[in-house]
């Protein structure tokens, strides 16, 4: 969980909150908030043992059942689990219930009992008796017999209850004759007790009860958890309470493999196997309920899950090794408190984490804590019931639909809530995104027509200083050459032509070029060639198009198309040839090359000195450019070359 996610909507909140606000106006929040999560807590806890002591809730009974007493109990160790050594055996009385210990045996219990006369409908006989595996005959006859017998490779039959119909065929008047013959291996203790036998149709109604609870509810709780378990495991993969998910997936896993350690009574493994088998599943399910609320309350403590895991990995390790080296039934025993007080311990502390979250922090969730709760009195009861004689092992299989369902509801809820929320979140954010790109592109628009702008005024500010120095400085000179009477005709007349191309250049400058470089070109060749021309010159126009510099902003494109008006001019006053050639290139790699050649004089400023090519290079550094001479045979050639990234971005 992530400390900063919404938190979710209170379930009893509202009504409970305002009542103690009336009740307690002088407690803090954090007082009230603890009260009424042990309100909550006692009003699910007295509805859930309501229902789980009322008859709604199935309980077999054996006290409607008209027993048939036993008169004579005797008790026999075998070297095997067959019925001839049975038969061969010496018994010797015993009462039940009848413990035995410790190593890997075979047993036969003969039980006897009279019938005035033979009930038509035969005996029912229901037995449960702590052992691996066993077979029951009556009067001789196998009446039930399931699964191997011989450890090490013995059945776990001997885990359910029995409940068989006694055919009256094989009963008699007077004394009868029941004998079950035992195997026990891994667990050192053979408890023995009196079966349940009575008329048929007594022990079939009592046998119902119980068949159904421990067996068809052990696997629809096994089959409910498995599912949840499974949903758990695939929303750890995308939820962001990805802990919360893993402790419940295992918390689940360790509630069906417990399912599962009742109903698979054929395993591939038995003995001590099976034993570890039971402390693993069974300390997995108090670890994970710990690990599972501590990352249920968003605000998991320091080390406390790490320390869980590391906790349980050394306690299998230590059931696996202890029986190892220690006799039964030491070798049992102590990991079995380990266990029972370790897993009582857990559960206080999980019930502690939770009235602690409480107490110092907000919470609205007192419902799913009083659910955690009752699973977290369950285990307490499991792990204890061995000590004082209550349903050991029943209180989590009793508990476990019910209450992980409703977890699970809750987890559900709050995560579709959370989805709720980040799809109105999701359309908040789209709105906004909408209404910023639409004050962006008014910003774009005043943006861009300030810098044409900038482009212009810079650009009428040049061409009132070339006016300066340029026009009024050659006119000053044909002035002062006329005044001192020293300009003859032709001068005058190529001064005038000077003045007169100077002039149309800085007209054309002052109408737009347009926003782009292909337009200034376009415009430059439709204004320069009938110039070029009626100067006696041929105009080779080459432009290649296709460049992606071709869509560059306002300001490059003028410096280009001022450079080139530049060129162009000098090799018409200048050249002394008849060919201009105007080449435009887009290079492969983004950048633009611009040459204007003529076929004239190759003579001229070696080093670029001129005031024309000062200007030239000027343009061509404001937009990041370059430009060269090349004198060579055939006239002058004025490159410009642009990188494939403009100095200027396009606004």
């Amino acid at each position: 969980m992530t400390t900063d996610s919404p938190a979710p909507a209170p379930v009893a909140g509202p009504w409970l909150d305002r009542s103690l606000g009336r009740l307690l106006p002088g407690m803090s929040p954090r007082g009230r908030d603890l009260i009424g999560f042990l309100l909550v807590i006692g009003l699910v806890q007295a509805a859930f043992w309501g229902l789980y002591g009322s008859p709604l809730w199935p309980k077999p009974s054996n006290q409607q059942v008209d027993r048939i007493a036993f008169t004579e109990t005797t008790l026999a160790r075998l070297p095997k689990p067959t019925v001839l050594a049975a038969r061969q055996a010496t018994y010797a009385p015993v009462e039940l219930p009848h413990t035995e210990c410790c190593d890997p045996t075979y047993l036969a219990l003969k039980l006897r009992f009279d019938l005035p006369a033979v009930p038509a409908e035969g005996l029912g006989l229901a037995a449960y008796q702590q052992v691996d595996n066993f077979i029951i005959l009556v009067n001789g006859s196998i009446v039930f017999q399931r699964g191997a017998m011989e450890f090490p490779n013995q059945a776990f039959e001997g885990q359910k209850a029995v409940v068989d119909r006694i055919p009256s065929g094989l009963l008699r008047a007077g004394s009868n004759e029941l004998l079950f013959i035992t195997v026990r291996q891994g667990l050192p203790y053979t408890d023995l007790g009196p079966p349940l036998l009575g008329p048929w149709g007594e022990v079939s109604q009592w046998a119902e009860v119980r068949q159904w609870r421990f067996t068809d509810y052990r696997l629809l709780s096994g089959w409910t958890t498995f599912l949840i378990g499974l949903f758990a495991a695939m929303l750890a993969f995308r939820s962001q309470q990805r802990r919360f998910a893993l402790w419940l997936a295992a918390l689940c896993g360790a509630w069906s493999a417990f399912a599962l350690y009742g109903l698979v009574l054929d395993p591939p493994f038995g003995g001590l196997f099976r034993v570890w088998l039971f402390f693993a599943v069974n300390s997995l399910i108090a670890v994970s309920l710990v690990g599972l609320i501590d990352a249920w309350t968003d605000r998991p403590l320091p080390r406390l899950q790490p320390a869980l895991a590391g906790a349980f990995l050394a306690f299998i390790a230590f059931c696996a090794l202890w029986p190892a080296v220690r006799p039964m039934p030491e070798g049992y025993d102590v990991p079995a408190i380990v266990w029972s007080w370790a897993s009582a311990a857990l559960g206080v502390i999980a019930t502690a984490r939770l009235l602690w979250h409480f107490a110092t922090r907000e919470e609205p969730r007192r419902l799913e804590a009083a659910l955690l709760t009752i699973c977290a009195v369950c285990v307490v009861l499991d792990a204890l019931g061995e000590h004082f004689g209550l349903n050991a092992g029943g209180f989590v299989v009793d508990a476990a639909p019910v209450l992980l369902l409703a977890l699970a509801a809750a987890f559900v809820q709050r995560n579709f809530t959370l989805f709720k929320s980040s799809v109105g979140l999701n359309a908040l954010l789209a709105a906004r995104l909408s209404e910023r790109e639409a004050e962006l592109a008014v910003a774009h628009a005043r943006e861009r027509d300030l810098v044409r702008r900038e482009a212009h005024d810079d650009e009428r500010r040049r061409i009132m200083r070339d006016m300066h120095d340029g026009l009024g400085s050659q006119l000053m000179s044909m002035l002062l050459a006329a005044r001192r009477g020293v300009a003859d005709s032709e001068h005058v007349a190529e001064g005038l032509q000077s003045v007169i191309d100077e002039m149309r250049l800085m007209i054309d400058s002052m109408d737009s070029v347009g926003e782009s470089l292909a337009s200034a070109m376009a415009t430059f060749h439709a204004r320069v060639r009938p110039r070029v021309e009626a100067a006696g010159f041929t105009l080779d126009w080459r432009v290649d198009g296709q460049g992606d510099l071709m869509d560059t902003p306002p300001r490059t494109a003028l410096q280009v198309f001022r450079i080139l008006q530049e060129a162009v001019a000098n090799a018409l006053k200048h050249s002394g040839g008849d060919r201009i050639t105007v080449t435009l290139l887009a290079r492969p790699d983004g950048a633009l090359t611009l040459s204007v050649a003529d076929n004239g004089r190759t003579a001229g400023p070696k080093n670029g000195t001129g005031r024309g090519l000062a200007n030239m290079r000027s343009r061509a550094a404001l937009i990041g450019g370059t430009i060269a001479l090349d004198h060579g045979e055939g006239g002058l050639t004025v490159a410009l070359t642009l990188p494939g990234a403009t100095a200027e971005p396009r606004p």
